[in-house]
């Protein structure tokens, strides 16, 4: 957390409210989607049911119309959040390349969720959009998080005199390899799981530990079952590996250490999780925990990326922001 007063503690407190924004957006949203909520508003946007407040009928239309009045609240938090962050922060290029970043996945999340009220959209879109929410939740806390960790370099700078990296130089180069591919291998088991989970064919799941479905059960259930459970197996072992190289690292970044740990638990409590969706037959709360596990990794490994690149620093000492009146007598 940023130790300076002024505007670095509040560009850092509206970007922990633009996340837990963005859990509760994305929260409202999976649960609008496990409970069949998605149309009951009608294929109307951007009213509901021709309203602009409905008579909430049913907790279906209140959980649609929760999800619909959330949305414009993160994007106007995130808005100021990017605004002001990357003005404070215009040295560093995470700060603008993050904040653009996080707007766009949040705009994308929102017009794809629009699309789906107006036209009744397959799996494979719905499927989708689970993944943009997902990139659009990492975005946003690595711009928070990044924005701490600059303001904490800021003044560590300040004092020294000599401008200070964000982050360590990497001592093993083929881990970047390692974390950055975790990325794209973890989408497309996510993606795999909301297609299941959108098509309606993870009730028809059986069998703790190892898949027993019959092979005669609908919509390719067996096959399904077996390529989601695998990709999770993969997946453990590649976080396994990312942890045990992590710690051999762990004199020079420790930072590694403790992302690779919070991914390695993430794993870990999503295969437990699957299987209580399947225990579960796939009910409300267990699915709610199992995407906000996924949630949670999805995050972690995203930091964990993001912290194998090369450092980059800012100006040691930089000229007071223009956001700072004059009598606060902090720093910029």
């Amino acid at each position: 957390m940023p130790r300076s007063r002024g505007w670095g503690i509040v560009v850092f407190v509206l970007g922990i409210l633009s996340t837990i924004q963005t859990v509760i957006v994305n929260t409202i949203g999976f649960a609008d989607a496990d409970t069949n909520s998605a149309f009951a508003c009608g294929h109307q946007w951007l009213t509901c049911n021709g309203q602009i407040i409905p008579s909430l009928v049913s907790w279906q239309t209140l959980i649609e119309y929760s999800h619909r009045i959330n949305v414009p609240i993160l994007t106007a938090l995130l808005l100021v959040t990017a605004i002001m962050g990357s003005w404070r922060y215009r040295k560093w290029p995470e700060i603008p390349i993050l904040s653009a970043i996080s707007i766009f996945f949040v705009l994308l999340e929102a017009f794809l969720g629009a699309i789906a009220v107006v036209w009744s959209e397959p799996p494979a879109v719905i499927a989708t959009h689970f993944g943009v929410s997902l990139l659009a939740f990492s975005s946003v806390l690595l711009l928070t998080i990044n924005i701490a960790r600059i303001e904490a370099v800021r003044e560590a700078s300040l004092k020294s005199g000599r401008p200070l990296p964000i982050r360590k130089p990497l001592p093993n180069r083929s881990y970047r390899w390692w974390a950055w591919l975790s990325g794209p291998y973890i989408y497309i088991a996510m993606y795999v799981g909301a297609y299941i989970s959108s098509s309606s064919t993870g009730g028809l799941f059986r069998g703790i530990p190892v898949p027993d479905e019959s092979p005669s059960a609908p919509h390719h259930a067996l096959l399904l079952d077996w390529l989601h459970r695998s990709l999770a197996g993969v997946l453990l072992v590649w976080v396994i590996v990312l942890f045990v190289r992590a710690v051999e690292m762990r004199h020079e970044r420790r930072d590694l250490l403790f992302a690779s740990s919070f991914a390695l638990g993430f794993t870990v409590l999503q295969a437990f999780s699957g299987l209580l969706l399947v225990a579960t037959h796939v009910s409300l709360p267990a699915f709610l925990i199992h995407v906000s596990v996924v949630t949670g990794l999805f995050g972690s490994l995203c930091f964990l990326a993001m912290q194998t690149l090369p450092p980059t620093k800012g100006k040691p000492v930089e000229e007071e922001s223009a956001f700072v009146g004059a009598g606060t007598g902090s720093r910029a």
